[in-house]
């Protein structure tokens, strides 16, 4: 019995240290002491009794398992580990380059490179058809890191 119990608690304490520990080595080891506690049930008690510790070994891991779903993430424990907010942006979003003017150095197929006005080559996207090398441009949207440009008429 006492190698049952001593797997028991080895399994949980290693599944524990999982939240630690990442990389799955720890729980996995856990779980395999989960698994020879059954076999060493099996082996030291008889068919009744057997079957019942390893039901109770199954419930266990399941209670140990629900129990970390329910309360973890609540835990202040988890606050130091888990990124609840956003981890930040793209950082090269430029809403103000909308309106901006300049000449495609490139042929626009539908993507290339305009010299806007106010100085700096930017990669851009046509509103969708060819726009050809030299020809004025003025920027209409920008969707994220995406610059779409129009041909000026």
């Amino acid at each position: 019995m006492s190698i049952i119990v001593t797997l028991l608690v080895v399994g949980s304490l290693l599944l524990l240290a999982e939240i630690f520990i990442p990389g799955m080595i720890a729980g996995t080891i856990g779980a395999i002491c989960f698994l020879f506690a059954i076999m060493a049930a099996y082996r030291e008690y008889d068919a009744p009794d057997s079957h019942y510790l390893a039901i109770g070994i199954i419930l266990l891991a399941g209670i140990e398992f629900i129990a970390w779903l329910r309360f973890f993430p609540d835990s202040k424990l988890a606050e130091r580990f888990v990124s609840k907010g956003a981890i930040g942006t793209l950082g090269n979003e430029r809403p103000e380059l909308v309106g901006q003017k300049g000449v495609a150095v490139t042929d626009l197929r539908p993507s290339g490179a305009v010299r806007l006005d106010s100085g700096g080559k930017i990669d851009v996207v046509s509103e969708g058809n060819l726009i050809e090398c030299d020809t004025r441009v003025g920027v209409i949207d920008v969707e994220g890191l995406r610059v779409v440009v129009r041909q000026e008429d």
